[in-house]
């Protein structure tokens, strides 16, 4: 720290310079991301409530009103009207907390959890903070987790299995309710981790598929608002359908207004909750419907463009991702992000993965399909 302080003015304008070096998701070239500009209102209702901090509750009402009404909204709309949960940091902090209840209900000296391979990398972390053994069950050709394998991989150590509507690589939604009967036969934990898929897959056209509460086995569901949400970060949600399920996790705080706080995070801001409060009062099921139209269009733009200029899909679409390969698929990524278009390059499937958020509009499709199409044409790397 320097002995003396800079203006206002100074230090504004050194910020302006360091901000002006981050990607922004306005220009459409930030194709890796779940995360999404934020909607208008949902940056001024977060500068509304910055000061707040929803691990005080007795200093800040307002903020835990909002929090509550945040999370009653997720759990109608997951079908689990009388859910208990939290706005939380994301989906980390909220897979690993319903995986802290499951362990702790248990009660199991030697606890495994039953994970699908294409699992989010943050079940890796909780593992290792939760000393939990992760088994891994294997997936099918369309990449949903394979349940024959689930089964297979169920012992008398299993605490919990997981499965996800809406895996970050791939985008494919397991099937919630195969697991669901699983987890009542042998009377196990299942959480699911709709981190993404959460607030998209309610706002497909219909057959869809259901991962939600009304499926008797699934305990707690993990949903992230700062995703398609379009909520400010950080603005995680964690869901569970019995109340009483957060007695397993609760901490005593003996010096704030709460006696008991619950989520990982001690100190948590009520401005992600107001921003994703905002968002909901605002669009409503119809404008969430329109939003998850427009990504799911584009996504269908990009995909037949793609195969149009020659490449191999490797899975039809469910979600807004699209993820294809060439015969040089790195090096067809690294071109691509020379051009500055911010792809993802996912080894173990040898994919470049594209996420069609809501920033992401049809002009810039065309655009990348342009450039891919002139790589092509150039036969550098394919």
């Amino acid at each position: 720290m320097q002995p003396k302080g800079l203006s206002a003015k100074t230090v504004l304008a050194d910020l302006k310079k360091i901000h002006n070096m981050d990607q922004q998701y306005a220009n459409g070239r930030i194709l890796c991301s779940m995360c999404t500009t934020p909607h208008p209102l949902a940056k001024k209702a977060y500068q509304m409530f910055f000061e707040s901090n929803l691990g005080d509750s007795g200093l800040f009402p307002g903020s835990t009103q909002i929090e509550k009404e945040v999370v009653h909204e997720l759990a109608t709309l997951l079908q689990g009207e009388n859910a208990a949960g939290f706005v939380v940091s994301g989906g980390t902090e909220a897979n690993l907390m319903a995986l802290l209840a499951a362990r702790n209900i248990a009660k199991i000296d030697r606890p495994e959890v039953v994970l699908p391979k294409s699992a989010h990398f943050s079940f890796t972390k909780i593992c290792n903070l939760l000393s939990l053994k992760p088994v891994y069950s294997r997936v099918d050709s369309s990449f949903r987790v394979d349940t024959l394998d689930v089964e297979k991989c169920i012992s008398k150590n299993t605490v919990a299995i997981v499965g996800t509507a809406g895996t970050a690589e791939l985008g494919a939604i397991d099937p919630i309710d195969k697991l669901s009967e699983i987890a009542i036969r042998y009377n196990v934990y299942l959480h699911v981790d709709a981190a993404f898929g959460g607030l998209i897959i309610p706002f497909l056209p219909n057959p869809k598929p259901t991962f939600n509460f009304s499926l008797k086995g699934v305990e707690s569901i993990t949903v992230d608002p700062h995703k398609m949400g379009m909520a400010a970060i950080p603005a995680g949600g964690i869901l569970f359908k019995n109340a009483k399920t957060l007695d397993f996790i609760k901490a005593e705080t003996p010096y704030l207004t709460d006696k008991v706080q619950y989520t990982l995070v001690g100190t948590r801001t009520g401005a992600a909750a107001a921003s994703a409060w905002a968002i909901f009062k605002a669009l409503g099921m119809e404008g969430f419907h329109k939003n998850a139209g427009t990504c799911m269009k584009n996504t269908k733009m990009l995909a037949d463009g793609v195969e149009k200029a020659g490449f191999k899909i490797v899975v039809e679409p469910t979600l807004n991702i699209v993820a294809f390969r060439s015969r040089n698929t790195k090096g067809l990524s690294e071109s691509l992000m020379a051009k500055g278009w911010f792809v993802s390059y996912v080894p173990r499937y040898d994919c470049i993965r594209v996420v069609v958020m809501p920033h992401v509009k049809s002009k810039h499709i065309g655009e990348f399909l342009r450039d891919l199409v002139e790589i092509e044409k150039g036969k550098k790397l394919i």
